[in-house]
């Protein structure tokens, strides 16, 4: 569609509707607004009058199943509203030109030239380039386009900005010359392959998917290269609860080997028997072993180790309480999951800092005001920096808000909706 046609209909509110589904009805004119913009950030950039698309992909949020995705576990995670818009149009250059709010246009891609080189590692022109060639090594095309990116997924608060950035792309290049073709999986793998091998980011691949398949899953990466999804029905509604972010205002600078310290280490303990993940060793050969295993790997291995097991069972039973709709089985796996982050998987905070921990003291003053009215609490994400993941009754949300605040600060706390949509043209 010609972008001030495209304009011109979102003005009149023809995707009100769609826009209502996928960000909330309180919300719809404020996305309005934020498309036109992004349309005539388009027109600025690459001239007007040009034939467009809208592409969206949400972040997600991971509810059970911390760090169990590096060793082939169980996860359960969902897609939340606040995604990555990628406004989309043809060129005849066989160049990808990347331009996103609040940085420099980038250096346009080649794609005659996208081999993987060690300029791409840690940059966005990096991840482009790999979904570029990720969607070739999976059978599809890729040829030039102009693309204008836009996020309201906050950077580093575990809600995964980059897996929403990297299937908005993917999402685009399907649509744009592939006639849609690859799944949501599918999507997902090429933008881990992306993240893996172009911006040098040894990352599992439960973010993508659960952004490009949106809802409610339960991913099962047994076979990481063919990851079992499985819907589930979670209303948080139902259960009275809203769920909650609190920012605690901790970098994620420097932290790269605190991160890759849990996969490592877990994998150091299968590949003592031979395996290539924990998912592959049983839990009674583990624990018949861990007197030898402390004196191979260490004891904070072993306890990562038992996170592992203990958080995939955690999932499972999840996924019942959802089934089932038993909301204090719901709350307490939830808890479980935070405790066992805390206590055993250990990423509350940087041991070699312990002056420094406002993750642990943001759960605890959580923990203070949720443990005697039914709500949950737990790290969200990575870990270490960033946000918790809180679970409030829906007539304390506000008196939470304020709570938190004392302590965190202005504005640390934030509702986050729920999404079923993943990875789509919004606007064609």
């Amino acid at each position: 569609m010609l972008s001030v046609l495209l304009k011109e209909k979102i003005l009149n509110d023809e995707y009100a509707e769609i826009f209502a589904d996928l960000y909330g009805k309180n919300t719809a004119n404020a996305q309005k607004e934020r498309y036109v913009k992004a349309v005539e950030k388009f027109e600025e950039i690459y001239g007007t009058d040009r034939d467009i698309a809208v592409y969206s992909a949400p972040g997600r949020t991971e509810i059970c199943g911390n760090h169990t995705d590096h060793n082939c576990g169980l996860i359960v995670a969902a897609a939340i509203s606040e995604d990555t818009i990628c406004v989309a149009s043809k060129n005849s250059e066989n160049l990808v030109k990347i331009a996103s709010e609040g940085y420099a246009e980038m250096q346009p891609i080649n794609l005659e030239k996208l081999r993987a080189t060690v300029s791409d590692e840690g940059t966005t022109r990096g991840l482009v380039k790999g979904i570029c060639a990720g969607t070739i090594k999976w059978g599809g095309q890729c040829k030039g386009l102009d693309l204008y990116i836009t996020s309201d997924v906050l950077q580093g608060s575990g809600l995964s900005s980059s897996a929403a950035f990297e299937n908005s792309v993917a999402a685009a290049i399907n649509g744009e010359y592939n006639d849609n073709k690859f799944t949501a999986v599918e999507l997902a793998l090429i933008s881990q392959y992306a993240e893996n091998e172009y911006y040098a980011k040894p990352c599992g691949v439960m973010d993508q998917t659960t952004s490009a398949v949106g809802g409610t899953i339960c991913l099962d990466l047994e076979d990481v290269l063919n990851p079992k999804v499985t819907p589930l029905p979670l209303d948080l509604e139902k259960f009275g609860l809203v769920m909650c972010t609190v920012d605690s205002n901790a970098s994620h600078d420097n932290l790269t080997e605190e991160y890759a310290s849990m996969p490592k280490e877990m994998k150091d303990i299968a590949q003592i028997f031979w395996k290539d993940s924990l998912r592959r060793l049983d839990l009674p050969t583990y624990i018949n072993h861990i007197s030898f295993l402390r004196d191979m790997v260490g004891d904070r291995a072993v306890l990562r180790g038992m996170h592992f097991y203990m958080e995939c069972k955690r999932v499972e039973d999840l996924c019942k309480a959802v089934e089932n709709g038993d909301k204090d089985m719901f709350v307490r796996k939830i808890t479980e999951s935070g405790h066992s982050s805390y206590e055993y998987l250990q990423n509350a905070y940087v041991a070699c800092e312990v002056k420094n921990q406002p993750m642990a003291v943001a759960l605890s003053v959580a923990q203070s005001f949720l443990q005697d009215i039914g709500g949950a609490w737990r790290l969200q994400g990575g870990g270490f920096a960033g946000a918790i993941q809180c679970f409030v009754p829906i007539e304390k949300v506000e008196e939470f808000k304020k709570y938190m605040e004392i302590v965190m600060g202005e504005n640390c706390c934030k509702t986050i909706r729920l999404r079923k949509e993943g990875a789509i043209k919004v606007i064609d």
